[in-house]
């Protein structure tokens, strides 16, 4: 699903010419803690949702889970979004693994046998074959405090039926944009560690390029 167009249809978005360049493409104004500003002035907060496997439950569990789903989304507010998207899977530290058994083996047979499954793992990791998804829920509201606090609410409905995830916080909704931003650079690279006064050139407002330099 397309995380523009999500945040387009959310409430308050008008029609507007067609931009001519990514960065007014781009409906995010700037990121802050636990929310984003869109170009309109309205807040978006977003919450992660972890999935579960059902093939692991039994009916009854089924039953359970999907009635509790349905109570807490008929308790959500009008403006909210469902978002999925495709990541490609880390996997650095299992190449690394790999690596340090490598080196720490003499057999000669048992080297081949890392060194190719060390390359397969690249292979697959470049090629972005290794997908997670991941699922959010959007919130939109003109006002920055009621909606933290109606995501806090939220979320804690959610734990009570059962129902896991996390507010997300100023570098994890930078890295959902950048999921959706750069879908091959996901591939291999992750948003840096410290990026609490860093956001990427097509996410950051003019106001915030000049103060970073």
């Amino acid at each position: 699903m397309n995380l523009g167009l999500i945040l387009d249809k959310l409430p308050g978005r008008t029609s507007s010419k067609p931009a001519s360049s990514v960065q007014s493409w781009i409906p995010v104004e700037d990121i802050d803690q636990y929310h984003m500003l869109r170009r309109d002035k309205w807040y978006v907060s977003a919450i992660r949702v972890y999935p579960k496997n059902i093939d692991l439950l039994s009916k009854r569990e089924i039953f359970n889970l999907v009635q509790n789903f349905g109570e807490v989304a008929n308790g959500l507010p009008t403006h909210y979004q469902f978002f999925c998207v495709g990541r490609p899977v880390d996997l650095d530290g299992y190449i690394a693994h790999l690596e340090q058994l490598k080196a720490n083996t003499k057999d000669v047979i048992r080297k081949k046998i890392l060194t190719s499954q060390i390359r397969e793992a690249a292979e697959t990791a470049i090629s972005g074959e290794a997908l997670e998804t991941l699922f959010f829920m959007l919130f939109a509201s003109k006002n920055k405090t009621e909606l933290l606090e109606q995501v806090k609410q939220i979320l804690i409905d959610m734990k009570n039926k059962d129902l896991n995830g996390y507010i997300l916080d100023h570098k994890e909704l930078m890295d959902m944009n950048f999921v959706f931003t750069h879908p091959v650079q996901a591939a291999f690279e992750r948003m840096p560690e410290e990026t609490r006064d860093y956001i990427p050139p097509q996410l950051l407002n003019p106001e915030r390029m000049k103060l970073n330099g």
